[in-house]
């Protein structure tokens, strides 16, 4: 389960940016539907990771974002759900994957002590 090793970075992350006598209420994950990580697996880690590592009861909000796709045939846009997609207008395969792939920190939210 490499999500509790990246839950774990996402720990250190917000430890390094939490100012001195402020405490991390929230932590916003923003994730592509390609990035390789299971939202349920990465929110049980973060549960585990953040009590170990002294952020208490902060909670995660993960956020899936969109995976663009283009198809080189017909000039179609359309959202990706998987890495070999089909043109869903003209049915032309492979399409060219123009994102999802994302895994970023995105906000912090802080209270104080």
């Amino acid at each position: 389960m490499h999500e509790l090793s990246i839950a774990q970075h996402i720990c250190e992350a917000v430890i390094r940016n939490v100012p001195a006598g402020k405490r991390a209420v929230s932590v916003v994950v923003e994730a592509g539907p390609l990035c390789g990580v299971v939202q349920e697996a990465l929110e049980f880690g973060f549960e585990i990771a953040s009590k170990a590592m002294g952020l208490g009861d902060a909670k995660l909000e993960y956020r899936t974002l969109a995976a663009p796709g283009l198809c080189p045939a017909c000039q179609a846009r359309f959202e990706v759900t998987e890495m070999w997609a089909r043109c869903p207008r003209c049915e032309h395969e492979p399409v060219t994957v123009e994102g999802g792939g994302e895994l970023r920190l995105k906000e912090i939210e802080v209270d104080d002590v």
